[in-house]
């Protein structure tokens, strides 16, 4: 038999025990333990519903934004409504570019709305031409930029913005 079998038998075993059992109380005095008492699986549950959660919050919204963009892209808004009756466009009288230099030429013009797709942006190119407006547009990466007028100085572009910003409300001077 070893030594080591029913040392609690024995006084002097009993003694070191009972130092042993005085210093871990002195420990759990000074150091107050955790008071949840939860069984590790639980908090390993709790952590994967959190996670779970989340990533399902993160899926509807780029469901949401993709359901967003496709509504865009099928119906663009072209005409603007106010609560009592639709607004009817009129032509603009734009500020005509001085004569001596090219159109293109000019560096300023009117950036009045932008489309994802190139048939919107097309309409709303028609529509202003049948105003008398001087309008293009501008591809830039996936999108279509409507632009109105070829300026020579950022003080005659923002001239003419005055009268787009009425239909146009997001419009803006910027560079060809």
């Amino acid at each position: 038999m070893s030594r080591e079998y029913q040392k609690e038998l024995f006084k002097e075993f009993k003694e070191e025990g009972d130092k042993f059992k005085k210093i871990t109380d002195k420990i759990k005095k000074t150091r107050p333990g955790l008071h949840a008492n939860m069984p590790l699986e639980n908090i390993v549950i709790g952590a994967i519903i959190i996670i779970m959660a989340v990533i399902i919050s993160f899926a509807l919204g780029v469901e949401r934004g993709r359901r967003m963009v496709v509504k865009e892209a099928e119906a663009p808004k072209i005409t603007q409504k106010s609560d009592k009756a639709e607004i009817k466009l009129e032509p603009i009288e734009a500020t005509a570019a001085p004569a001596t230099k090219n159109a293109a030429e000019l560096p300023y013009t009117i950036q009045l709305v932008s489309f994802k797709q190139k048939e919107p942006a097309e309409q709303e190119k028609r529509k202003l031409l049948k105003r008398n407006i001087e309008a293009f547009i501008a591809p830039s990466g996936n999108w279509y930029q409507v632009c109105a007028g070829n300026y020579e100085t950022v003080k005659d572009a923002e001239k003419a913005l005055k009268d787009f910003k009425k239909d146009y409300k997001g419009s803006f001077v910027r560079n060809k």
